[in-house]
């Protein structure tokens, strides 16, 4: 597995400033009807989210009041359920014009789904945050939450953006920190935001014998030439 590198682990989970970040009173409720897309992940990215080691064994769970863990049993215990589930994204602005309708909630089904950011992020400059919220975290004994990304890297101004086609990353740690504050705050200066969220986030929930899973990908139609593959 990859190490997300530190410049890009920086602009893509900033600390908290003391903003309300995504956590605002009144959103433009959005729900998407259409099941989720078939994606494309590496096969190692699935193995995280049904929490094996990289020997291809389960992980130990923790004792208590950890965030990683494995239901109990093998690799093809009966006993372990994969269920997609429901998951919700937030776009709220940060300064005026950035989203269409300033603060949006987009309800997924389970499983999850395709965004298509031309929607939402109009052309002004500035900065947007992006909230998640998956409700199988709420009663989880284990959870994960890995990036994989779906832009190729780019050079804006002598630095390198984007982590490029293939790569994946566990970001469960920096994720559930942030979403507990501003959420994710990226800008739309020369589409920067689109190498920070561009591909997909996996989120997957340990309840019992069940494992709850859900993705959500972002996509841009009008920069087809920034992503790896068309959209």
């Amino acid at each position: 597995m990859n190490l997300l590198p530190i410049s890009l682990l920086l602009l893509v989970l900033g600390g908290c400033t003391g903003s309300p970040g995504y956590h605002v009173e009144e959103y433009q409720e959005i729900k998407f009807e259409d099941l989720a897309e078939d994606i494309k992940i590496p096969a190692k990215a699935w193995d995280a989210l049904e929490f094996k080691s990289a020997g291809g064994h389960e992980e130990a769970a923790p004792s208590a009041g950890g965030e990683h863990g494995a239901p109990a049993g093998g690799e093809h215990s009966s006993t372990k359920n994969l269920l997609f589930s429901e998951v919700t994204v937030f776009l709220v602005q940060k300064n005026p014009g950035i989203v269409e309708g300033e603060a949006v909630k987009i309800l997924l089904p389970k499983g999850g789904g395709t965004i298509d950011l031309s929607r939402f992020i109009t052309g002004q400059r500035g900065s947007f945050y992006v909230g998640f919220e998956f409700p199988a975290f709420e009663k989880a004994t284990a959870k994960k939450v890995l990036f994989v990304s779906g832009t190729r890297k780019r050079r804006i101004e002598q630095k390198i953006f984007g982590a490029g086609c293939n790569q994946f990353f566990d970001i469960t740690d920096r994720f559930m920190k942030e979403m507990k504050g501003e959420g994710l705050k990226v800008n739309t200066t020369q589409e920067r935001y689109l190498s920070v969220l561009g591909g997909t986030f996996l989120f997957s929930a340990q309840q019992g014998s069940d494992i709850h899973v859900a993705q959500v990908t972002f996509k841009n139609s009008q920069y087809t030439p920034l992503f790896c593959e068309v959209p």
